[in-house]
């Protein structure tokens, strides 16, 4: 809704899935976990990593270590880019672990989007097929949702219709925009 508003949209969760074609990536990938966590095609199984990762802190912690700081450093060249002129005005950065990362940092503005628990996990698994065990799993290694809530300017609550959702992005981008954020 943000790029619908002439913002230029930043996803992390896009960033690092481009990383993770890169034969750097890839290779450091192999070199902590092996062939076991790649397919028949020698594609990255997703599934199997995160299999690893979020069941083991210091496996997790080795993951980060070789994603974030890349992850971190696109991020910020695409706001010194979006901030130089290069393309719209404002970005919109889209990171699941915008506070735990320092990305907050690069903000003018934080909107926190929420819904209530039984409405976030029917959505993961109608988008992305987790089971519940492995959304508290990995909500379990982000900072706590009211956390998240108290450090953000703005909160959207989502747990109804893409329709109520809008006007409140609208009433936000509207008050960003009179503030001169």
């Amino acid at each position: 809704m943000l790029s619908e508003s002439g913002a230029k949209l930043v996803d992390a969760d896009a960033i690092s899935a481009e990383l993770r074609k890169t034969p750097e990536i890839r290779q450091a990938i192999r070199d902590r976990w092996g062939d076991a966590v790649f397919d028949a095609n020698r594609e990255l199984d997703r599934s199997k990593l995160a299999a690893i990762v979020f069941n083991d802190p210091q496996e997790l912690a080795a993951l980060e270590e070789i994603m974030h700081p890349r992850v971190v450093e696109q991020i910020e060249r695409e706001v010194v880019a979006c901030r130089a002129g290069d393309g719209p005005a404002t970005c919109a950065i889209d990171a699941p672990l915008l506070l735990e990362s320092g990305l907050a940092r690069l903000c003018d503005a934080t909107i926190f989007v929420e819904c209530d628990r039984g409405t976030r996990a029917r959505r993961l698994i109608g988008s992305r097929g987790w089971a519940p065990a492995e959304i508290e799993r990995r909500e379990a290694h982000q900072q706590p949702l009211t956390r998240k809530r108290e450090m953000a300017d703005f909160v959207v609550v989502n747990d109804g219709d893409l329709a109520a959702s809008r006007k409140q992005i609208e009433r936000i981008i509207a008050q960003i925009k009179h503030s001169g954020v």
